[in-house]
């Protein structure tokens, strides 16, 4: 046991760096959203931006951490043994709760899973020791072990910046597109330039009470010196002379911005990058400690133990530790670097920027989220009361403000115009500004996220086609906000209890459990990635969308979907005459999947028909005639493994004889369907294609609802029966002729190229 905790301290000094990985990936959405959302500048540009900022601002950060978190523990009432295990607990839970949601691509907020990870170790381990035996304490005394009250505090801070973020950012940014418009360019000389000014004053403001105010928490008022009694001379002066500095810099800013607009530069691009820094430097100054911390507090712990002599480690009191916990500049820097390094190669910090612009963008595209009975209720709530509201004010009046709101040309490589951008930054910056000055408890992430919906809310990027889905995401996300505290409570509780009585073999476990996790997660990323990029060449590859293209376009989606849809065709057919109901949910599950893919395809249909060239309309007509083609055959086959599926998996009485019989001399015909279609599609040979084959498929679904007709009138087949040889022979003749139809639009296409004869052939 005497190198059992020295291996702690190294194992939570590794895991500090997997968690600045995993916590810089969620957190990034915070200050890179609005620069990468607009495209203010190359991604490249921007992670300079944002790589400054952190470097800074872990140059700058004091570094210090409050063992207790802001008062949720008390150090003074654990063991050295205690505090090893609840330290080591928070570090796993965190690890892995940051890392699932990573994956899942939510943004969540890093400061409330590490508060409410200590609380949930020190929690289990205090009522651990109150509950045992050699223990006289009452469950009351559970109060000086921890501290609820700032927990509630903590809730309630969460909960109001939530709501005041989102209406913050509905309300201000409201006003400042209706002073810019959407045609923001010309108006940049006169009310762009003050727009500017306002900003850039309040992100500087912010970057001195959050950059250097943080710098000074570490140095008690007798050690002030040089550059750092400096700082604090400066800051008593901004908040004695507070409308005086905001003056000067408004003055300062105004000016900076005339000249850039005098000079033909676009102001707000400079705005947007200036907040990106900011905001970067903001979270490295404050909340890079929030991962080092708590290695730093362990050998702390460790060095406090060691000095008084190494006594039993489940007897040492740990009230030494009560106070603040410095930590090496060197360590921050370095710390620093980790994250820029994570910020330029993590792959999965896209993702999580992804989710908040899907659910900011101003133009179309597809809907990441699914509706839900409180997403579409909320919906309609407002509908009506919008409604009633704006019948108080006169028409003319709603036309000319509505003249602001509307956008002409719309930018599809763009989800927000710089506008908004810098709206989500500046406001952002006050509220955080403000919270801080204030001491008021909050998360950077809720008030970035929120202030982002609401600005999208005024700009009507939350119309009626996609407001459900968006409310829908966000009401996810937020969800997913609040269980962050309960799974970070439950997860570190039971892992400092598990470590507290199994010890080196808990401690084996879980080392093993975060590499099982972090495998998983890479694999299932990895998955992600690879039908992203699947979707994006076969949807999204063509600049310009002609008739030759849109042939080899949708043969592109075509083939493998008939590779698909022969094998689910087949273990359909076989499951039912076999009654093999794990062959049949196995395709069902694979049909699942390629209606999944085939939802991308539709989600794009409107932008891929917008490539359509002027000159060749054409080429869009047959893209949809194809596409609702191919969208039948994914129906047919839907119900084909629904219905057999369904019959099976209910117990349902098999199939007669004579109908196993022909449905297998029905498979075998469309097994050689596809074959000869397949060997179309690959080889590209649309010459006119033989009928013999369809012929022998029409006839023999024919025959056998002939044969099933009979079958009921002499009460051979009863009701269950009769539904599931519908479901299955009507849908058959269906896939046959849909296919036959796309081959037929494909040769007529390759002649109307050759020959330019007339489009009658795409009549719907």
């Amino acid at each position: 046991m005497k190198l059992f905790y020295p291996s702690i301290i190294v194992i939570l000094f590794v895991l500090s760096i997997f968690d600045l990985i995993v916590g810089l990936i969620n957190d990034a959405v915070n200050f890179l959203n609005s620069a990468i959302g607009s495209k203010v500048a190359s991604r490249k540009i921007i992670m300079i931006f944002a790589s400054l900022g952190i470097l800074l601002g872990a140059f700058l950060s004091s570094g210090m951490m409050e063992v207790a978190r802001k008062g949720v523990f008390d150090p003074s009432y654990f063991y050295f043994s205690d505090l090893t295990f609840i330290f080591l607990a928070v570090m796993i839970s965190d690890i892995i709760l940051l890392d699932v949601f990573n994956t899942l691509g939510l943004p969540t907020s890093t400061t409330v899973s590490m508060v409410f990870c200590l609380l949930g170790g020190a929690f289990s381990i205090a009522m651990i020791k109150i509950a045992s035996p050699l223990s006289n304490e009452p469950l009351h005394h559970l109060s000086q072990y921890i501290k609820a009250e700032k927990t509630l505090t903590i809730g309630i801070g969460i909960f109001l910046s939530i709501l005041i973020s989102f209406f913050s950012g509905a309300f201000i940014h409201y006003f400042i597109r209706f002073l810019l418009s959407f045609e923001y360019k010309s108006r940049l000389k006169y009310v762009g330039v003050i727009w500017a000014a306002i900003s850039l004053s309040s992100m500087t403001y912010f970057l001195i009470v959050r950059g250097l105010h943080s710098t000074l928490k570490g140095f008690m008022e007798d050690n002030l010196t040089g550059f750092s009694l400096l700082i604090q001379h400066f800051i008593k002066w901004i908040h004695h002379h507070f409308f005086v500095f905001l003056l000067v810099l408004f003055s300062t800013w105004t000016l900076v911005a005339k000249i850039f607009v005098s000079l033909g530069y676009n102001i707000l691009k400079f705005v947007v990058l200036y907040g990106t820094f900011s905001l970067a430097m903001a979270f490295a100054g404050n909340d890079l400690v929030n991962f080092i911390g708590i290695p730093i507090a362990s050998i702390q712990s460790y060095n406090i133990w060691k000095e008084a002599g190494s006594p039993p480690a489940e007897r040492f009191n740990m009230k030494s530790l009560s106070g603040n916990v410095q930590v090496p500049s060197i360590v921050l820097i370095f710390s620093g670097l980790i994250m820029i390094l994570t910020l330029w190669f993590s792959k999965k910090t896209k993702t999580i920027v992804s989710t908040e612009i899907n659910l900011s963008r101003q133009n179309e595209g597809p809907e990441k989220f699914l509706s839900n009975s409180l997403a579409r209720g909320i919906v309609r709530f407002f509908l009506y009361f919008g409604k009633k509201f704006f019948k108080l004010f006169p028409k003319r009046f709603l036309v000319k403000i509505e003249k602001n709101f509307k956008q002409k040309i719309q930018n599809e490589n763009v989800a927000f115009d710089l506008v908004r951008a810098s709206a989500n930054l500046t406001i952002s910056s006050i509220l955080i500004s403000i919270a801080t000055v204030q001491k008021l408890p909050l998360s950077t992430t809720f008030v970035t996220f929120m202030v982002s919906m609401g600005t999208s809310l005024s700009d009507r990027a939350w119309d009626r086609e996609s407001a459900v889905y968006r409310v829908s995401g966000v009401l996810k996300v937020i969800r997913g906000w609040f269980l962050t505290g309960l799974i970070a409570f439950t997860m570190a509780g039971l892992t400092a209890s598990f470590l507290f009585f199994v010890k080196a073999w808990a401690l084996i476990f879980f080392m093993f459990l975060i590499g099982f996790v972090f495998y998983k997660s890479y694999k299932n990323y990895q998955k992600g990635l690879s039908k992203k990029f699947e979707d994006q060449r076969t949807i999204f590859g063509t600049d310009e969308l002609t008739l030759g293209k849109t042939l080899n376009k949708t043969m592109d989606i075509l083939e493998p979907i008939l590779e698909s849809i022969e094998n689910i065709y087949k273990n359909s057919i076989e499951g039912i005459t076999k009654e093999d109901l794990k062959n049949l949910q196995y395709s069902r599950k694979h049909f699942l999947k390629v209606k999944e893919s085939f939802t991308s395809i539709q989600n794009s249909l409107i932008l891929v028909i917008r490539k359509t060239k002027n000159s060749e309309p054409i080429a869009g007509r047959l893209y949809m005639r194809i596409y609702n083609k191919i969208k039948e055959i994914i129906e047919s086959s839907d119900v084909i493994t629904n219905r057999t599926l369904f019959h099976v998996s209910n117990s349902h009485k098999p199939l007669k004889y004579k109908q196993k019989k022909n449905l297998l001399i029905l498979e075998h015909l469309m097994m050689e369907h596809f074959h000869i279609i397949k060997k179309i599609t690959r080889n590209r040979t649309f010459q006119k294609v033989n009928c013999t084959i369809k012929i022998q498929i029409f006839k023999e679904i024919e025959e056998q609802m002939n044969q099933q007709v009979m079958g009921i009138i002499h009460k051979k087949y009863g009701k269950k029966n009769t539904l599931l040889m519908l479901d299955v022979l009507l849908p058959s003749k269906k896939i046959t002729e849909n296919i036959e139809e796309i081959l037929l639009l494909h040769t007529d296409g390759l002649s109307h190229i050759s020959s330019k004869k007339d489009a009658s052939f795409l009549a719907f």
